[in-house]
């Protein structure tokens, strides 16, 4: 019985052992995948993208003469979709309340990244709307 005991408390030692080290192989790979995408995410060809898209909705984006004048990308937002690409947002005016949620993905044949577009929060779309600067 004592040996059986020893082998059972041997194979749930083991058990443990091989789910702790996949949980922290699945956590390190995770991290590194974050850290790919954060690096993605503030890549000049992705700046580029961000203003590109900005400049349509305000032809005079970040100018004196522009409603949008600045903007940030919200590190905490950065996020894999699931259907493909990374989804983030860009904080207006240093203003919580304009945020722009956008996404960008990698085109298949040419491997350049591209953005998806950008959907406005109310705030943003109010900016956008009004006449006054």
């Amino acid at each position: 019985m004592s040996k059986r005991r020893n082998r059972i408390m041997g194979l749930i030692g083991l058990t443990v052992l091989i789910l702790l080290g996949g949980g922290l192989y699945l956590a390190h790979k995770n991290q590194e995948f974050q850290k790919e995408m954060f690096r993605i995410v503030h890549s000049e060809e992705v700046r580029e993208l961000i203003e590109e898209d900005l400049k349509r909705k305000d032809p005079n984006a970040l100018t004196d003469k522009g409603k949008i004048r600045s903007y940030k990308i919200d590190d905490s937002s950065i996020k894999h979709n699931p259907m493909g690409g990374i989804m983030f947002d860009i904080i207006i005016n240093d203003s919580i309340s304009m945020v722009g949620k956008m996404g960008i993905q990698k085109d298949g044949g040419s491997e350049q990244l591209s953005s998806v577009g950008m959907d406005e929060s109310a705030g943003l779309r109010a900016l956008l709307e009004s006449d006054d600067k």
